[in-house]
């Protein structure tokens, strides 16, 4: 009896142990395994991920092209470890442009490329950029923005919205566009129902000039031209290009009035997550991705103004210094508009203000 009871004990154990090898993990050929980025993680040493990457600019736009450059470099400088998504207009939030920054602060979005002048809609301090003339050319802004000027705006987006700055990049002088009459001097846009960004310091701007302006939806903007609804718009070139303004518009005003950036940003949290070695090669990537996205944006200006004025008949007009002049002295009391704004609605102190201010080259007394 005994001995039976042996054999029977021996026979569980024997059941019991094929039962564990049974259901222990099961070691997977390289057919069952996800795609190659595990054979590839274990070569580059960092972690498969998909990134997805929002900007406002639509597919051919400068933005999104140098956004799929950025997705180039990662892939290649990971081995395929890290892949990134371009998702262009905004559709990753119906359209709209702030929700499109909110969705890279809250995590949603990984990566973002958006506008100072979207990023006003968070706080009239990133309207700083869009000043009436405050740069005279591209070797200003690249003096400012990747000098004392960017590193203010950095430390806004990083201490105040959790974002790591990775790079300035440019959406252009916006450049004024109707159907009435050139623009030369500050009487000519005098009665011009002009569509303007919703920014405080662009609507101040518009109204020292002289200009009857109104904002919208830039979804709107293209009806409301062909309609007559607006004699006009602001914008930098690419983008009117890439929404056909030229095809209903028959006057263009090239200057610098006003400029606008981009700001490429991560999400602070996947920032904070990444190992030293990939944090320093997303910052070599980004900042070539923002030296290729600022030169294929200048470089576009030239050609669609030629071919707005063989095939649609555009007049273009280039503002010259004297004539600029006139809009400048104009311009003088949006300055003092914009430092009392930073004071009453940013909760700067006027001394706070006066540095802000002095690091993009303005000198204020409050």
């Amino acid at each position: 009896m005994k001995n039976m009871k042996r054999i029977i004990a021996l026979l569980l154990s024997v059941v019991m142990l094929f039962a564990l090898v049974a259901c222990g993990p099961k070691e997977q050929d390289n057919d069952d395994q996800q795609g190659n980025n595990d054979d590839q993680q274990g070569e580059s040493g960092f972690p498969t991920m998909t990134w997805k990457l929002g900007a406002s600019g639509g597919e051919t736009s400068t933005w999104i092209i140098a956004g799929k450059h950025f997705a180039e470099l990662m892939s290649e400088k990971t081995n395929g470890a890290i892949t990134v998504e371009c998702y262009g207009m905004d559709q990753l939030y119906g359209g709209n442009q702030v929700d499109g920054i909110q969705g890279v602060i809250d995590g949603p979005t990984d990566v973002d490329m958006h506008s100072n002048l979207i990023y006003a809609s968070f706080s009239d301090k990133f309207s700083v950029v869009s000043l009436p003339f405050l740069f005279n050319n591209t070797d200003e802004v690249d003096a400012v923005l990747d000098g004392e000027g960017g590193a203010a705006l950095a430390k806004i987006l990083e201490e105040d919205y959790g974002l790591h700055f990775m790079g300035m990049g440019e959406n252009g002088f916006r450049h004024v566009s109707n159907n009435k009459n050139a623009i030369v001097t500050p009487a000519d846009m005098k009665n011009l129902k002009i569509r303007v960004a919703g920014s405080k310091v662009l609507m101040e701007a518009y109204k020292a000039w002289g200009a009857d302006f109104t904002t919208a939806n830039w979804s709107e903007v293209y009806t409301g031209l062909q309609t007559g609804t607006y004699d006009g718009q602001e914008n930098p070139v690419p983008t009117m290009d890439s929404s056909a303004i030229q095809e209903v518009q028959k006057y263009v005003t090239y200057w610098t009035g006003s400029y606008d950036c981009l700001m490429f940003t991560m999400n602070g949290n996947l920032w904070n997550s990444l190992s030293p070695e990939l944090q320093a090669i997303v910052t070599e990537c980004a900042a070539d991705t923002m030296e290729y996205q600022r030169k294929i944006n200048r470089e576009a200006d030239e050609g669609m103004l030629a071919k707005w004025e063989s095939e649609n008949g555009v007049e273009i007009h280039y503002l010259t210094d004297e004539e600029a002049a006139a809009f400048k002295e104009l311009s003088a009391p949006v300055y003092d508009y914009y430092a009392n704004l930073l004071v009453s609605d940013c909760g700067m102190s006027a001394e706070e203000a006066t540095a802000f201010l002095a690091a993009f080259g303005v000198e204020v007394n409050l």
